[in-house]
């Protein structure tokens, strides 16, 4: 799905954000094609949204869990994606309600 880049809302910016999260919760996106659905996205887009919070949660807790249990050797693949779903879920659950 495209996003137009002049119309894309603060609003449309936050649910694409917590639906491409809710995705990898529910099971439906590996944590690979979340973080290549996210950070583009992310990148592109933070600047339509001002809600500083939101950011702060969002910039404290997903891009050091991609770091960390997508590409950072050492872990397990088990242990990565259970460490990685429930650093998204507190994430996820912080985020909806900002």
């Amino acid at each position: 799905m495209g996003v137009d880049k002049m119309r894309i809302s603060g609003i449309k910016f936050r649910e694409t954000l917590l639906s491409q999260m809710k995705d990898y919760l529910d099971g439906r996106i590996t944590k690979e094609e979340y973080y290549n659905q996210a950070e583009p996205f992310y990148t592109e887009y933070a600047n339509t949204y001002e809600n500083p919070l939101f950011h702060k949660c969002f910039m404290d807790k997903v891009p050091d869990a991609c770091l960390l249990y997508i590409d950072e050797p050492g872990l397990t693949p088990e242990i990565k994606e259970s460490r990685f779903h429930e650093a998204l879920q507190e994430a996820y659950v912080t985020l909806e309600k900002l």
